[in-house]
C-alpha cells in the first residue's frame, strides 16, 4: 500500500454553476502539526496537455474544492508537490 488512503475529487470552478476541471486525487493527512492538510496524488494518470491545463488552473487561482465521497466538501489551496501529478492541499480557513 502507498499509504494513500481517501479518495476525493478537486474541483475548480469558474462560477457557481461551471465546473471547468474535476480531478480525481488520492489523499492522506499531511505530516505537519495543522490537522486540515493533506498530500495528495491524482489518481489517473495526466498525459502533458492535462497536465498543462492542471497547472494553468493553479497558476489563475490555487482554490479548488475537495470534493469527498460523502459528498463533503472542503475549499482548499493548492501547491504542486514535485512531479506533476503530486500535490499539497492546505484547507482555507473559513471567514
Amino acid at each position: 500500500m502507498d499509504g494513500y488512503e481517501d479518495r476525493a475529487h478537486l474541483e475548480w470552478w469558474a462560477n457557481r454553476s461551471t465546473c471547468l476541471a474535476r480531478i480525481p486525487v488520492r489523499l492522506r493527512q499531511a505530516a505537519v502539526p495543522d490537522a486540515r492538510a493533506w498530500d495528495a496524488v491524482v489518481s489517473a494518470p495526466l498525459d502533458s496537455g492535462a497536465r498543462e491545463d492542471m497547472q494553468f488552473l493553479i497558476e489563475a487561482s490555487p482554490y479548488f474544492t475537495l470534493r469527498f465521497a460523502d459528498d463533503s466538501v472542503n475549499e482548499v489551496e493548492v501547491e504542486r508537490s514535485g512531479d506533476g501529478s503530486r500535490l499539497r492541499l492546505s484547507a482555507v480557513p473559513e471567514t
